[in-house]
């Protein structure tokens, strides 16, 4: 779904509790990929990863509740949830076994759907929103790296394939939206 934004960001908005989970889940980044890089920090990581993780359930459900859906959350949800996913992918691909074909398509993707997402903000002044299918990607990509640091490939691994089925769908989405919304006339400045 593409939304018209009712104004700029204010900076009353970063004190939103549903954004205040988003960042949370930006601020345990650091700790946890530092905890992947260690030994004897795999559980540690674990920890960290699903905590972070744990905010996604619930910014969005939070800010619903509140009545406070904001363009900031609705900007920084999604680029949050890329970091910790790429950031991620890249450390357990570094520590942990997880496929580079796989760090190499998430980080694909991501670049698209933001560099997607920013020209269509630029041409409609529109913010574009999650859609289920993405977030069940990030979901279930969650599920994979967590097994990945839990179990390494034995477990991560057959998770990993099961959410290339809705990263695949969340590809074809993503793309038609954007391929949509830059075919309609610009909007008015």
């Amino acid at each position: 779904m593409i939304e018209k934004p009712n104004d700029m960001p204010k900076l009353r908005e970063l004190a939103y509790p549903a954004n205040l989970l988003t960042i949370a889940r930006l601020l345990m980044l650091p700790a946890a990929i530092r905890a992947m890089r260690e030994p004897d920090g795999r559980w540690r990581a674990l920890a960290i990863f699903a905590a972070a993780m744990a905010t996604d359930l619930f910014d969005g459900p939070v800010a619903r509740m509140r009545n406070e859906v904001s363009t900031l959350g609705k900007v920084l949800d999604p680029l949050a949830d890329k970091l910790m996913i790429n950031t991620t992918a890249i450390a357990l691909s570094r520590t942990r076994g997880f496929p580079w074909w796989a760090t190499g398509l998430l980080l694909a993707r991501d670049v698209g759907i933001v560099l997607g997402s920013a020209l269509v903000y630029r041409h409609r002044t529109e913010i574009t929103v999650a859609h289920p299918a993405g977030k069940a990607t990030t979901l279930a990509l969650s599920a994979a790296m967590l097994l990945y640091l839990a179990d390494g490939p034995r477990s991560g691994k057959p998770a990993l394939y099961a959410a290339l089925l809705p990263f695949g769908a969340s590809m074809l989405v993503y793309g038609k939206k954007m391929l949509s919304a830059l075919r309609q006339p610009l909007a008015p400045r």
